[in-house]
């Protein structure tokens, strides 16, 4: 159940020489304000609006790695998903200046061969 509490008070906002902001404070008016926790446990956005007011907006949770390592390679992984799957994963930069064709191929065999399914 979401619940709005109004407190007043004033904000302040350290900034760097860059401009950057570095800290933000709100001290309330009232010293027995209530305590509340915004988005300690929560990604989110925090805004601050032409008038002065800030607003937060909470974000979808981070999603975790839903996989397990089985085994690694110079460009990639093998990983064993939750769901019961096994999962090749292979980057290579063109700036790398690689056969791309055969170190995929190389790397993609070299993990398949050496993992016990």
């Amino acid at each position: 159940m979401e619940k709005t509490i109004s407190i007043s008070g004033m904000t302040v906002v350290t900034v760097d020489e860059n401009k950057k902001v570095t800290l933000i404070q709100f001290l309330p008016d009232d010293e027995m304000a209530p305590i509340m926790e915004v988005g300690s446990h929560s990604y989110g956005a925090l805004q601050q609006m032409r008038n002065g007011a800030f607003d937060y907006v909470a974000c979808k949770p981070r999603r975790r790695a839903n996989s397990t390592l089985l085994r690694k390679a110079a460009h990639g992984r093998l990983s064993a998903t939750k769901d019961g799957a096994y999962q090749l994963t292979l980057k290579v930069f063109k700036r790398e200046g690689l056969d791309v064709k055969a170190t995929l191929k190389r790397e993609a065999l070299d993990l398949i061969d050496n993992v016990d399914f």
